[in-house]
C-alpha cells in the first residue's frame, strides 16, 4: 500500500469524483460526515485536518481523512464526529495498523467508526447501536411501522403539535432555513443548555471558536452531494425549536437539536423531528442518521440501527502508551465503588479528552 498524505484542498477533481464513487458503491459510508466537503470545510477551520489517499499497485483504493496533532490522529472534527471510516471500494482489505503507520501517525483514536470495516475489527474497545430512521418505504409506511412495533410516537407528536398551535399559534415548518440568524438563535440555545447542564457532565462546545465557525460553513454549503440543513419550527412568528444537520444525497445527520425551553412540556423538538422525518421522505432521502447515545427519543423514533465502535491502532510508541494509560484510568474510574465519585471522576475524565480533542 502507498499512501500519500495531503490537505484536502489539494485533492484534485479526478481524486474527489473517486471519493464520491466510492461512498456511492456502499451504503455503510452514506453519511455526510464522510463526505470529501465536509472534511474540506473542517480544514477551513483547522490547520490538522489531512487527507490519506491510498493506493495498491498503482491503483486508488481509498481515502483516509483524519486530524493529527503532532504524531496522535483522531477523528475530523474531533468529538463532533459520529461517523468514521475509510472511505474505500467494498470489499477491499488492508492492514489498519499499517495504514495508522503509513500516514506518519504513532496512533489513530477513533470513537464512531464503522464497525463493519473488518481492518480495524482487533482494535474495538466497545462497539455500540447508533440508531437510524430507514425511510425507504416514505413517511407513511414509517408512521404505520412504529404503531406496529408498538411506539405510536407519530399520533403522540402529533398531538403536542395540536396543543402546541392552540396555544402560540398556526405552526410553520421549515426544512432548511437560510438566515444565519436562526443558526446562532439555535447556538445561544444550546449554549444555554451546556450551561444548565453543567454539573452533569455537558460541555459548551461552542466556547471554541472553530466549532460556531464550522455550523456556519456547513450551514451555508447547499451542493447536490452535500448541503447544511438547518430545519425550524414556528408558531406564530416565534421560533420554538430548531435543528442543525447536514445531508450527503441519500443521508441527513442528526447533529443540534434545540428548542425554546419556556414551551419544553409541549415538546416542540420532538414535534420538529417529526416533521424533518416528514421532510426527508418527501425529498427522497433514505435516511435520518440519529448518532450513537442512550436518549430516550432516538429510542421511540428510531426504527433501525447501525454498529460503531470506539478504540485506537497504533504501532508501539509513547502515545500508543499514553492512549493504553488513558483508558486505564477511565476503567478505573468506572469501578469507583461509590456512585457519586465514579460519576464525578468520569466526568472529569470526559471534559479532560473533550478539551484536548478540540484544542
Amino acid at each position: 500500500m502507498r499512501v500519500n498524505v495531503l490537505r484536502p484542498e489539494e485533492l484534485d477533481e479526478g481524486q474527489l469524483a473517486a471519493w464520491t464513487r466510492f461512498q456511492n458503491g456502499d451504503p455503510l459510508l452514506a453519511s455526510p460526515f464522510l463526505r470529501p466537503e465536509f472534511t474540506r470545510l473542517v480544514a477551513l477551520v483547522r490547520r490538522d485536518v489531512m487527507a490519506a489517499v491510498l493506493e495498491e499497485h498503482g491503483e486508488l483504493r481509498g481515502f483516509f481523512p483524519f486530524q493529527r496533532r503532532r504524531r496522535s490522529g483522531r477523528p475530523v472534527a474531533g468529538g463532533l464526529s459520529d461517523c468514521q471510516a475509510v472511505i474505500a471500494a467494498p470489499g477491499w482489505d488492508f492492514d489498519a495498523r499499517a495504514l495508522v503507520r503509513a500516514t506518519g501517525l504513532a496512533v489513530y483514536e477513533f470513537t464512531r467508526m464503522r464497525a463493519d470495516q473488518s481492518p480495524f475489527a482487533p482494535f474495538h474497545r466497545k462497539v455500540v447501536d447508533s440508531p437510524a430512521i430507514r425511510l425507504d418505504g416514505g413517511f407513511d409506511a414509517y408512521a404505520q411501522e412504529r404503531r406496529a412495533a408498538g411506539r405510536n410516537v407519530v399520533t403522540q407528536t402529533m398531538s403536542h403539535a395540536r396543543r402546541l398551535e392552540r396555544q402560540l399559534g398556526p405552526l410553520r415548518f421549515v426544512m432548511h432555513d437560510p438566515d444565519p440568524r436562526s443558526l446562532h438563535r439555535l447556538i445561544d440555545w444550546k449554549r444555554g443548555q451546556y450551561q444548565r447542564d453543567r454539573w452533569g457532565g455537558a460541555l459548551d462546545v461552542f466556547s471554541h471558536r472553530w466549532t460556531v465557525e464550522l455550523l456556519e460553513r456547513v450551514h451555508a454549503a447547499q451542493g447536490a452531494g452535500f448541503a447544511g440543513v438547518l430545519s425550524t419550527l414556528w408558531a406564530g412568528d416565534r421560533m420554538v425549536a430548531a435543528h442543525m444537520g447536514m445531508r450527503s444525497s441519500t443521508v441527513l445527520h442528526y447533529w443540534f437539536p434545540a428548542y425554546d425551553e419556556t414551551h419544553a412540556k409541549l415538546a416542540p423538538g420532538r414535534i420538529l423531528l417529526l416533521e424533518m422525518i416528514r421532510g426527508a421522505a418527501a425529498a427522497d432521502l433514505r435516511a435520518i442518521e440519529l448518532g450513537a447515545g442512550d436518549d430516550g427519543y432516538k429510542d421511540r423514533f428510531a426504527n433501525a440501527a447501525s454498529a460503531v465502535a470506539s478504540g485506537f491502532v497504533g504501532a508501539p510508541s509513547l502515545q500508543l502508551w499514553g492512549r493504553r494509560l488513558w483508558h486505564a484510568a477511565e476503567a478505573v474510574a468506572r469501578r469507583v465503588p461509590v456512585a457519586w465519585g465514579r460519576r464525578r471522576a468520569d466526568e472529569l475524565l470526559f471534559r479532560l479528552e473533550w478539551e484536548r480533542s478540540h484544542r
